[in-house]
């Protein structure tokens, strides 16, 4: 009997013991007609009986995927990989454990450790020695069930997600268990990251890496914006949907990052694709006339220069990823695997980065075409260094503008079909299309407006954004063009997305469009000017007999230069400071900061002879948190307060405009006759009679830009500290507050009301 029950154990049934029921069976249970058995005792060998039937259960899973591996055809629908058969080989471990107990058990009854008496064995002992595994068994047949109801959820990495759902128990022994498997899953992970990080290569024939070669399936939209032409991101990326939930997106990053630069400088000399070799047109970026171009001679310069990387590197990367293998993970702190390995890996991941990335610096961002090229780049066009360039493209905006004047009716009729929460698909089609059409003509005018200027030859990279959906990200991006979001962006290719990282590139998007508005408000206020000396004389009005009303057109023109006058004053302040004050200032101290020649260390007079990779990116990254703070981009109030500031004096110009192409402006513009009296000149200038309707509504807009002026002088005087010396808020607040024009309402009132 007791041999039979061990046999029973192991997954062997007899005439004693047999699968029940019979039909679609579940367990093994004794023979019901089975004598001399009091019912007590034959339930508990019943329970016995259960681990029996889950033992050969698992037992043949584990076969099945073992066998499986073997296959050279393999069915996708079956479980498969390297994780799923870490995975086997960890429950056959757990198997084992399992046999060597029952070995254990008959080893006792043979020797009799257990006897009772008279040769009897007790039933109760028996059960108390498999107590742990009632516990284990249960938990693993539901494991094994998950595992074969849906093979393909939990395929490759995906796996993680499973075995932390599993570890969410009060249960410490399969909590145990479960650990034990998650440590050999690291194991594969480890060999994974080795071969990617190390060495560069992607070996993954299951489809279970979270690294994924690039295409456009796999690729984020994000990302999918970023890869025009560009080989060295068109490599790999990384599939969101196979990262393990316990591993950060930010690390997944980072891995992408190591691997595909050392995988990038391995085959630099031979794939088609490479930086190296952009010699085919179809993989060429295209200029913003739709012309393909040609690399710059930067991309060409790898082509003579052979990159290896260094033994010392590669052995101290190899020691930093060893830290992760379960052997040494064992003899941690005794804290959950599933908070302390994300915790190293992060820790690994962030040195390897930081260790091949300044490596790299070192060695392809340099000479003539180094770190500080890019730096002027970017702050000639993004920051509006050059002067010539935005002027003419916001001419040729406003050309634009004056051009599209009859598709308005049009575009807005668009606008109500698209808010509509039903779309044909020709209507969706037509809306794609028109905003290709509007990027490509918005590029072509960039293009244009260069050509003859600083700029010209030197935007390569750079490009327009015409996408609505990014406005809330740009807050100024339609105060350009009032019927489209336009953002200036770059590609980040390789080698300076080695430096620059997306959110670094949104922030310069973001200093160019608040720039621009800033340029383009100051712009139409001076051209309203040209807008009025243009209006011809009303001669007709003039003969006809009717007395003019010299006096009233005096006042009103006054008063509105007056409007005038106050919104160019505030905006060439503003303009003037930023450039001054934040841009320049700031600019320079990066230079200094990121030049060897200048870089001081902190405890010694001593020059640096070699820059320091996390420096660099540290004082970048200060550099552009002084600018959005110094422009005031980091309070979501001031941007608000300077968006409706820009948008009144937009609204003003308009206003102008539209009357003086209507001649109700300055209905007479005869040669003003001097007054003879004192009594006439106090008249003439205090005149208020107007009984024009389109002065309320400049009155109006005076009364609102100043009541906006003087809450964003509030405001900034309440700024923090740090924002006030990043700055230098001290000094445009002296400027804007010119004759105590802010700090003294007393006195404001008093010049508004005269």
């Amino acid at each position: 009997m007791l041999h039979e029950l061990l046999f029973m154990l192991l997954g062997h049934p007899g005439d004693v013991f047999v699968p029940y029921p019979y039909q679609n069976s579940s367990t093994f249970a004794i023979r019901s007609n089975f004598p001399l058995l009091h019912p007590s005792e034959g339930e508990s060998l019943n329970q016995l009986g259960q681990l029996g039937w889950i033992y050969s259960s698992v037992h043949q899973f584990i076969t099945t995927i073992n066998d499986f591996q073997t296959l050279t055809l393999r069915n996708t629908t079956q479980p498969h990989g390297a994780y799923i058969q870490s995975l086997a080989t960890s429950i056959e471990n757990i198997l084992n454990d399992y046999r060597n107990d029952i070995l254990d058990m008959e080893k006792r009854i043979l020797n009799k450790e257990d006897d009772a008496g008279a040769g009897v064995i007790p039933l109760a002992l028996l059960t108390v020695h498999l107590n742990r595994w009632q516990i284990v068994f249960p938990a693993l047949r539901n494991l094994m069930g998950t595992l074969k109801a849906d093979p393909a959820r939990y395929h490759g990495c995906r796996l993680f997600d499973l075995l932390m759902q599993e570890s969410k128990t009060g249960v410490h022994e399969w909590r145990v268990e479960i650990e034990k498997m998650t440590l050999q899953l690291h194991d594969v992970l480890y060999r994974q990251l080795t071969m990617w990080m190390v060495y560069g290569q992607w070996v993954d024939p299951d489809d279970e890496f979270f690294i994924v070669p690039f295409s456009t399936d796999t690729a984020m939209t994000e990302d999918q914006d970023r890869v025009t032409g560009a080989a060295w991101n068109r490599l790999y990326a990384v599939d969101y949907d196979r990262v393990p939930s316990h591993i950060p997106h930010s690390i997944a990053d980072s891995i992408l990052f190591v691997g595909k630069a050392i995988a990038t400088v391995n085959e630099m000399d031979k794939l088609p694709l490479s930086i190296s070799q952009q010699e085919d047109s179809s993989l060429r970026p295209i200029d913003m006339l739709g012309k393909s171009v040609r690399r710059p001679a930067m991309y060409h310069h790898y082509q003579h220069k052979t990159l290896q990387v260094p033994a010392e590197m590669k052995n101290r990367h190899l020691e930093l990823l060893s830290s992760l293998y379960s052997q040494k993970t064992k003899k941690s702190m005794p804290s959950s695997l599933w908070i302390r390995y994300p915790q190293q890996l992060e820790s690994v991941v962030g040195q390897i980065r930081r260790s091949t990335a300044e490596w790299l610096f070192s060695q392809v961002l340099v000479g003539e075409h180094g770190l500080h090229h890019y730096l002027q780049s970017f702050r000639n066009v993004f920051l509006l260094n050059y002067g010539d360039l935005s002027s003419r493209f916001l001419d040729e905006c406003a050309l634009w503008r004056k051009r599209s004047l009859h598709r308005t009716h049009s575009d807005e009729e668009h606008r109500r079909r698209r808010r509509s929460s039903t779309l044909t698909d020709s209507g969706q089609q037509m809306s794609r299309t028109e905003l290709i059409l509007r990027h490509q003509e918005l590029n072509a005018l960039l293009a244009k407006a260069s050509i003859g200027t600083e700029a010209e030859d030197q935007l390569t990279g750079y490009r327009l954004l015409v996408d609505e959906e990014e406005a809330k990200d740009y807050p100024f991006s339609d105060l350009l063009l009032k019927q489209v979001c336009v953002v200036l962006t770059f590609d980040l290719e390789w080698p300076i997305d080695l430096f620059l990282t997306k959110d670094d590139l949104k922030r310069y998007s973001q200093l160019w469009s608040f720039l621009m508005s800033l340029k383009s408000t100051e712009m139409t206020l001076k051209e309203l000017w040209k807008t009025d000396r243009s209006s011809g004389v009303n001669v007709e009005e003039t003969r006809s007999g009717h007395q003019p009303m010299q006096s009233v057109d005096e006042y009103n023109e006054r008063f509105v230069w007056r409007v005038r006058s106050l919104m160019l004053f505030w905006i060439e302040t503003l303009w003037r400071h930023i450039q001054v004050y934040v841009i320049d200032s700031h600019y320079q101290q990066l230079i200094a900061m990121t030049t060897p020649s200048t870089t001081i260390k902190r405890r010694s007079w001593q020059t640096k002879n070699k820059l320091d990779f996390e420096e660099i990116q540290v004082a970048h990254e200060q550099f552009l948190t002084n600018l959005m703070r110094g422009c005031f981009l980091n309070s979501t109030k001031c941007v608000k307060l300077m968006y409706t500031i820009l948008d009144t004096c937009f609204g003003f110009c308009k206003l102008m405009e539209n009357l003086t192409e209507k001649g109700e402006l300055r209905r007479n513009k005869r040669r003003k006759k001097a007054a003879r009296t004192a009594s006439d000149i106090v008249n003439q200038w205090t005149s208020t009679d107007t009984t024009l309707p389109w002065m309320e509504k400049v009155k109006n807009i005076q009364e609102e830009f100043n009541t906006l002026t003087e809450h964003f002088f509030e405001l900034a005087s309440s700024q923090p500290l740090e924002v006030k010396v990043s700055g230098q808020l001290d000094t445009l607040l002296t400027q804007l507050d010119y004759n105590k024009w802010f700090s003294k309402t007393q006195y404001t009132q008093t010049i508004i009301n005269t």
